[in-house]
């Protein structure tokens, strides 16, 4: 089991501490409001390179080598992301290397010493991590962010959420320290201790390491844009020998209360070996490798979203026999052997969450950065709201996601002129 509890330092850093003393390991890890939802369209790609930089900006190391020296040395993982609604920076390790590792973090954190040549190094670094998401023609094909833009953005989807070619280009260190002031401040980033550790002595160094950072927020976050009269597609075509394509249905943000039966629902249809789409799009017509439902969520906006790739000649194929699937659960519901298996699934990685001190840093950091609720949803309560989803709450969660107005559908690969008319016409 774990121990809960949450502290503000008088700067306003939120810190939370989970204490789990019979495990090795500690995870520290800092969750910081700022992605592309907050970046201006001709700056896009700021926050993914300035959590490139933390790397290199540290105070206490002379370099980036230095510091992951430092961290093998006590045999620690050091990792960091970008959302589009967040940021983190995670570090792991054994818990008699707890002091070493907050101090690292909090190097990498508040250094913020951005030198120009560490940022052309950095700049060549993601100008290569960007070509994974280019086609050999050089065309952008990220489908998860053409899916967030063609949703949310109410864009083309053609510009990359993580910036192009000619928006990195353009980044300086004025534009990076000013991004960097602008967002790591106190009452804007989330502390999390999560493992084996004394609390009195963590207490102690997360004054002595985060007491004396300083600044407030000036920005608040854009709304995104949801009004939807009518399904929408996108199709970007692209020589390949797959076609891939994404089916999203806008649904719950982050913690709503219908947020457990959504996860039912991603379950039922694509979320284990014996899931609807699994069994019928794979084992049934030999349609697809893989295929997956799961829930993509932010704070206050959410979707329900299928996954797949097949060749070019079954891609109307495996379309019509998603579809037939949605339109069967919008018909039919789900059963009670599916709600009872189901629920049990999901009870149990829910449950599973609290054996692992980064699931659960992730999960309450997360959820205080973006909701600061009064009282947090835990593990152990979102576990038990799954035994209690009757099957007509099922239904109308059904009845409202799986709409032909909140439907979305992206394609990257090959494709003809004729499928695509005919696999749009379905979404109707």
């Amino acid at each position: 089991m774990y121990t809960y509890r949450k502290e503000t330092l008088p700067n306003g850093l939120r810190v939370i501490y989970l204490e789990m003393p019979h495990i090795h390991s500690v995870v520290i890890s800092a969750y910081i409001g700022v992605g592309s939802r907050y970046e201006e369209e001709r700056k896009l790609g700021i926050s993914h390179f300035l959590e490139h930089m933390l790397f290199r900006g540290v105070r206490c190391f002379q370099n980036s080598f230095e510091l992951f020296q430092a961290i093998d040395t006590i045999g620690g993982d050091i990792d960091a992301y970008t959302s589009p609604e967040y940021s983190a920076a995670i570090i792991q390790v054994h818990h008699k290397h707890t002091e070493t590792g907050m101090r690292i973090l909090g190097d990498v954190l508040l250094g913020g010493n951005f030198r120009a040549a560490d940022i052309e190094i950095e700049r060549r670094i993601i100008q290569e991590e960007m070509k994974q998401f280019v086609d050999v023609k050089g065309d952008y094909v990220g489908i998860d962010d053409m899916s967030f833009s063609l949703m949310w953005k109410d864009s083309s989807g053609g510009v990359p959420l993580f910036g192009d070619e000619k928006t990195i280009a353009s980044l300086c260190t004025k534009d990076l320290n000013a991004h960097y002031k602008k967002f790591f401040v106190p009452e804007n980033m989330v502390l999390c201790i999560s493992g084996n550790f004394q609390k009195s002595r963590v207490t102690h160094y997360v004054n002595e390491i985060f007491g004396n950072l300083r600044g407030h927020l000036s920005v608040q976050k854009p709304p995104l844009k949801t009004t939807q009269t009518e399904p929408r597609h996108l199709f970007k075509k692209s020589p390949s020998q797959t076609t891939s394509f994404k089916l999203c249905h806008k649904a719950y943000p982050y913690k709503h209360e219908k947020v457990v039966i959504m996860l039912l629902l991603a379950d039922v249809l694509g979320g284990g070996i014996s899931s609807r789409l699994s069994l019928n799009v794979r084992e049934k017509l030999g349609l697809v490798y893989d295929i997956t439902c799961y829930p993509t969520m932010f704070s206050d906006v959410g979707s329900l979203d299928i996954h797949t790739s097949t060749k070019k000649e079954n891609f109307e194929k495996t379309t019509k026999a998603v579809m037939n699937e949605i339109h069967r659960l919008f018909r039919e519901g789900i059963t009670e052997e599916e709600l009872s298996r189901t629920e049990e699934r999901v009870f149990s990685q829910t449950q599973l969450i609290m054996d692992s001190p980064l699931a659960m840093a992730n999960w309450f950091g997360i959820e205080e950065l973006l909701l600061a609720p009064k009282t947090p949803d835990t593990p152990e309560n979102q576990a038990q709201k799954i035994h209690d989803v009757r099957m007509d709450d099922v239904q109308s969660a059904i009845s409202e996601i799986f709409l032909p107005e909140k439907r979305n559908f992206i394609v990257v690969g090959s494709y003809d002129l004729p499928s695509k008319k005919r696999t749009t016409a379905m979404l109707k």
